[in-house]
């Protein structure tokens, strides 16, 4: 171990599996110790040129010392969060976890006086740079999430503005053109994509593509062609994946690169000479020290770039930093100014935020994550979050923007999408209500809708006797009952919150306050059936390549029914998952039995491709999903039992991306033997 730069990337690639791949991994002769997966140069060779390949190793020899700094931090302060809890167990015995006197980790220091999770110490009043946004990212933010990984997906989310429904009521387009903002495009490299490199190339192209407007597809069968429009189109955000993700397809003397660095550089080697591309969402940052060694990565990127082209202006990268960690959310001032002149905003990608905390808080056994079937998650328990988000950039002038709303209607089912439209109403209004700059969604239908709802929300805010939000909430959502639990929403106010001074807020920025819930206890059966159930088919869905599906799931209408809808999974939301599973086993909620009898009841039941009233299966266990399942179950078993769990999923999942382990007969076998000691083989 001690001869890798980066032993942490070992729990994801351990070493007897890189030794196997640099065996068989093509050298790239002008680049000196590197070595490549077979056939990626051939089919991409004008993405990975020797050029760029020089470019990133460059990097990565002048960077890693830095990263393996930060990478082994985090592994002690992990370290010393989980001892602080399990010595806080006694302590709190008697106490009710939403009490003020409930003691946590959270401000607690270590050996060296930092403060691991919490607010800094008072005493740093240190003046924070203001935040310099250029033109083309002003405004508001309505962002589409996806995966850039095919033309037609890349063109449609380009496209979004465009995507006039034949039923879209006028008052939509008016309110739209008198916003005048374009959407924006996160193209996910990230959460919602199987790191397949090939894909991550495809990518890389399909956005020069957007870039250079050249970018077009024609259908195989249909014949159909697939164009970017003339005008209007989205803004493309690249997000590159976390610090803790190695690269398996490009070894450095047998090292597995950094894959953000990899995908970082590649993109602006080749787009250097665009600074609407040179803009990025980065996931997963957990401290000022990771914001500065990214901030080292950044400027040495850009020396570089400038060294090979002069006219190149250093600061022309710009950052949002997804603030979906329990220790980020707490500095966001400081990480802000670790990133200056780079740093534009922030976002909260909550369902990571509520899976990091979940893991923060793994071993107290009063701690309960907020249940994913909870339907108001973001109206409830993300409130306290959101203000510290606002109230950290505000004074910067940097761009606060929401999470995801990734609740999806039934094609050709009106209550489905009556359901969905008012969750997004509700969901758009309640961010507004509470200062932010913008929002993420998870369907390219939910683009005008959006942008209208926006600007109506600003008619309102200048003049309060403006009917024009209400009026376009009638048309949006047509069905009586619904616009009645609506537009009492509306003129209720926000959820309450705790004041700054209160010992329970900075619990409350973690939603980490609850009890049991009051919509359904974690340990009900049929909540742990509802995680399971959703985490196979994800999880099968993304050993097959496909890292974001939309899984069938019920809501209840106004009018007390249950009607199908549609719920954008990727892998943020399995993570919640698991560790909700996690927690409930680990202290005893849920016995091992049911668990595993749940489990084979579910497989049982994606095998057979049944369906209920209120359940169907979305990914269907034939073809080559087949062979995926099985491994699915194996893993998830793992993640919910293990008494040592990985820390990201990925740790497990991130063999079967590698040619080596994906095109063997047997992948699980294959696994296995190349990852000794990493897989639990039980039953």
């Amino acid at each position: 171990m001690a001869d890798f730069d980066l032993p942490p990337y070992l729990d994801f690639l351990p070493a007897a599996l890189l030794e196997q791949l640099a065996r068989t991994y093509d050298p790239v002769v002008d680049v000196d110790g590197l070595r490549v997966a077979p056939g990626l140069r051939d089919a991409f060779g004008h993405i990975d040129t020797e050029a760029s390949l020089r470019f990133v190793c460059e990097l990565y020899e002048s960077t890693k010392g830095r990263l393996a700094k930060v990478l082994h931090q985090r592994e002690i302060d992990r370290r010393f969060v989980d001892t602080q809890t399990q010595s806080l167990i006694e302590a709190n015995a008697d106490r009710a976890i939403g009490s003020p006197d409930y003691e946590t980790v959270i401000g607690q220091t270590d050996d060296a006086g930092r403060v691991v999770v919490g607010p800094p110490p008072p005493e740093d009043q240190t003046e924070h740079p203001r935040v310099e946004i250029p033109e083309f990212l002003q405004g508001f933010h309505v962002t589409l999430f996806g995966p850039p990984d095919t033309a037609r997906m890349s063109i449609n989310a380009m496209n979004a503005l465009h995507r006039v429904p034949a039923d879209e009521p006028a008052l939509v387009a008016e309110l739209v053109e008198e916003l005048g903002q374009v959407p924006r495009w996160g193209a996910d490299n990230e959460d919602s994509k199987t790191p397949i490199m090939a894909d991550f190339l495809r990518a890389c192209e399909n956005l020069i593509g957007c870039f250079e407007r050249t970018l077009t597809f024609e259908h195989p069968t249909t014949g159909k062609r697939y164009e970017l429009q003339d005008n209007q189109l989205a803004l493309p955000i690249k997000r590159f994946p976390g610090l803790a993700l190695p690269d398996g397809n490009h070894l450095l003397h047998g090292n597995p690169l950094p894959l953000h660095l990899y995908d970082f550089a590649t993109h602006v080697f080749h787009n250097w000479h665009r600074p609407e591309a040179l803009v990025f969402y980065v996931p997963k940052l957990e401290s000022e020290e990771e914001a500065a060694y990214l901030a080292d990565l950044i400027d040495q990127t850009e020396r570089k770039i400038q060294a090979l082209h002069p006219e190149y202006q250093l600061g022309t990268v710009k950052l949002f930093i997804v603030f979906e960690n329990p220790r980020a959310i707490f500095r966001i001032p400081q990480i802000a100014a670790a990133l200056h002149p780079w740093f534009l905003g922030g976002s909260l990608g909550w369902h990571d935020f509520l899976a990091s905390t979940a893991r923060l808080f793994r071993f107290d056994p009063k701690y309960r994550i907020v249940v994913k079937a909870d339907p108001n998650i973001v109206i409830n328990h993300i409130r306290e979050s959101h203000r510290i988000l606002v109230e950290g950039l505000a004074p910067l002038g940097g761009i606060a923007i929401g999470g995801m709303y990734g609740v999806l209607s039934e094609d050709g089912n009106p209550a489905s999408h009556e359901v969905s439209m008012a969750g997004y109403i509700k969901d758009v209004v309640t961010q507004l209500r509470r200062g932010l700059d913008g929002f993420w969604v998870a369907h390219p239908a939910f683009v005008r809708p959006g942008l209208a709802l926006v600007r109506a929300y600003q008619r309102q805010e200048e003049n309060a006797d403006d009917a024009t939000l209400i009026e376009l909430v009638r048309l949006l959502v047509p069905d009586a009952d619904e616009q009645t639990r609506l537009f009492e929403f509306l003129e209720s106010p926000d959820v309450p919150g705790l004041p700054r001074d209160d010992p329970r807020y900075p619990r409350a920025v973690l939603a980490a306050t609850l009890g049991e819930s009051n919509v359904i206890a974690n340990h009900d059966p049929e909540e742990v059936r509802y995680n399971v159930f959703q985490a196979l088919q994800y999880l099968a869905s993304w050993l097959h390549g496909n890292g974001c599906v939309a899984l069938p799931a019920t809501m209840t209408n106004a009018a007390g029914e249950k009607v199908f809808v549609r719920i954008m999974d990727d892998l943020a939301t399995t993570e919640r998952s698991r560790w909700e599973l996690w927690a409930e086993l680990f202290h005893g909620r849920v016995s091992r039995d049911l668990f595993e009898q749940i489990l084979q009841e579910e497989m049982a039941f994606i095998r057979a491709g049944q369906a209920t009233g209120t359940k169907r299966v979305e990914v269907r266990c034939e073809g080559e999903l087949e062979r995926w399942y099985p491994i699915a179950e194996r893993l998830l078993r793992q993640l919910a039992t293990d008494l040592d769990p990985v820390e990201f999923a990925s740790e497990l999942l991130l063999p079967f991306t590698l040619d080596a382990v994906r095109n063997a007969a047997d992948p699980w076998q294959t696994a296995n033997e190349l990852c000794p000691g990493k897989y639990l083989n039980h039953a």
